[in-house]
């Protein structure tokens, strides 16, 4: 998909600072977004601060590790990144491998570690058993800023990265709040699990829940 006028979609640097632009734009996506509840439950009483140079998970050392690929968009009249998306290439791995990245899964200090077993620990578990001993590309996080979603620029980013997985031959896969589930259909992703947790259980308001649809790319479809 073709992009708008005035807009660039880019590799994103391996610079100091840089991982701190991207959690800005995760942030500002996450307030707007379906996973709004779910973060304040995952945080509790805390807010992230924005006083170091280097954003604690995506380090320069995770942008310049060749197994990920971060790409993304500028909107040249402000020359700001208001999007980006991060895909990672996962090798095959075995009942053991699988055991082993789980329980050394990134649990940052603070979260609720209990919560994100039941939300991301769980969907982690099901993406073991769905890639199995299968190499694949994974759509790790795409993110577009609120007041620049609905323009084609989630599609532009989804757009690279099935091209990429079809380049190497190989299965695409990723998580999405429903509110994605159609962009990633029209991209030839299918549904293959689901995973729901009553938010009300674990402090939040009667009725809310987290959905996230686990899809599957076919190489070449």
């Amino acid at each position: 998909m073709s992009l708008p006028s005035g807009f660039t979609l880019s590799s994103v640097p391996a610079d100091l600072g840089v991982g701190r632009t991207l959690q800005s734009i995760e942030s500002a996506a996450i307030q707007d977004g379906p996973d709004r509840a779910l973060s304040d439950l995952l945080w509790p009483g805390q807010s992230r601060t924005d006083d170091e140079d280097e954003d604690p998970f995506h380090t320069v050392e995770m942008l310049s590790d060749p197994v990920n690929t971060y790409l993304w968009i500028r909107d040249e009249q402000i020359k700001v990144p208001i999007a980006y998306a991060w895909s990672q290439r996962a090798p095959k791995r075995s009942e053991v491998e699988w055991a082993e990245a789980y329980a050394n899964r990134h649990r940052p200090p603070g979260m609720n570690t209990a919560l994100m077993d039941a939300t991301s620990g769980t969907r982690f578990l099901k993406r073991a058993k769905i890639l199995g001993s299968t190499d694949s590309l994974i759509l790790k996080e795409l993110y577009v800023r609120p007041e620049y979603q609905r323009r084609g620029l989630g599609g532009a980013l989804v757009g690279h990265m099935v091209q990429r997985a079809d380049q190497l031959g190989l299965p695409a896969y990723l998580e999405s709040s429903t509110v994605g589930y159609s962009l990633y259909t029209r991209y030839g992703f299918k549904e293959i699990d689901r995973v729901i947790v009553n938010l009300a259980a674990w402090g939040g308001a009667n009725g809310e829940v987290n959905k996230y649809v686990l899809m599957l790319r076919p190489n070449g479809a």
